[in-house]
């Protein structure tokens, strides 16, 4: 053998060996490249449906259950059922939403209003009149006084829970705290609760929200964990 055969049979090996090597590479790292990158998740960007915002009393925050539709990014829309003939399984994340009326606070910090709560909360007065047909104005006025909040602990996940002698949020796990705004108060979390970024009220009375959430850059690039 030559040493110009030798040399490309080298090249052609090296060639055949990319050619082996990198689908496999790809498919592995598929999913990194799709979230981290390219920004795509796991879970629906559509609309979900989170309950009435009249059955959110005045100074009590109430727990709303959303199952957002999950599709993982590097699988398919739909997986059959052998057993059923022309079935789906749907696959979902499980959230839950803390809905209350914000507290006036002393002063707003990146992190939320920061333990600093100087009075009630404020229901809007329209919800004493009517619970549905509400016209454009008064669906923003609902808006801009209605906290929407992911259960999620900003340290660690774990699930918060309102204890209403404290009028506090406590995580069970580690001792975070948090007001009735989700506004940091004590403990390990390293900012306040995740507040939802997309959320309306519609005619019907109802908010809608999407899995979306006031994540900055740096300390807070991490999402909510799902519950």
């Amino acid at each position: 053998m030559t040493r110009s055969d030798f040399l490309g049979f080298g090249v052609m090996g090296a060639i055949v060996g990319a050619i082996l090597t990198i689908p496999p590479v790809a498919f592995v790292l598929g999913p990194i490249i799709k979230t981290d990158v390219l920004g795509d998740s796991n879970v629906g960007s559509g609309w979900q449906e989170v309950g009435p915002v009249s059955e959110v009393p005045v100074e009590e925050p109430v727990d709303f259950v959303v199952n957002f539709p999950l599709q993982q990014v590097y699988g398919t829309k739909a997986i059959e059922n052998p057993n059923v003939q022309n079935s789906e399984s749907k696959f979902t994340l499980r959230n839950a939403i803390w809905l209350s009326w914000k507290a006036p606070i002393k002063e707003q910090g990146r992190q939320g209003s920061n333990g600093d709560v100087i009075g009630k909360p404020q229901r809007p007065a329209i919800l004493d009149e009517k619970s549905e047909g509400f016209t454009e104005s008064e669906r923003e006025e609902i808006m801009s006084k209605l906290n929407v909040l992911s259960n999620s602990c900003a340290h660690l996940g774990c699930p918060v829970r309102w204890f209403p002698e404290k009028q506090l949020y406590l995580c069970p796990c580690h001792g975070g705290l948090y007001d009735i705004n989700g506004g940091w108060v004590g403990g390990p979390p390293p900012r306040g609760m995740y507040r939802y970024t997309e959320a309306e009220v519609r005619e019907n009375g109802k908010l809608y929200v999407k899995h979306k959430f006031n994540i900055e850059k740096g300390l807070d690039k991490q999402e909510p964990y799902v519950v």
